[in-house]
């Protein structure tokens, strides 16, 4: 009997502490939604628009010769296909 009490209070203190932990999450989002407090805007200084620059294209090769490109392929898979199927 005692254990049974014993038990039923641990269960209510935690029922109202996750009720009193709700509450103060709650209070917190209120208080930032409402009561938010700005900074001072600073003073804005005048401040000379940087020129736009447009992407640089690297000079270098991007795409390798097809040469090359052929060179590291492997054709042998392609003998026995056939053509017909891809009707």
């Amino acid at each position: 009997m005692l254990l049974k009490k014993t038990i039923g209070i641990i269960i209510i203190l935690l029922n109202i502490g996750g009720i009193g932990f709700l509450l103060y999450r709650a209070g917190l989002m209120v208080k930032e939604k409402y009561f938010k407090k700005e900074p001072p805007s600073p003073v804005a200084e005048e401040i000379p628009p940087a020129k736009e620059q447009g992407p640089t294209i690297p000079t270098d090769n991007i795409i390798e010769d097809e040469d090359d490109l052929l060179k590291d392929m492997d054709l042998s898979d392609l003998d026995n296909l056939d053509l017909d199927d891809f009707k």
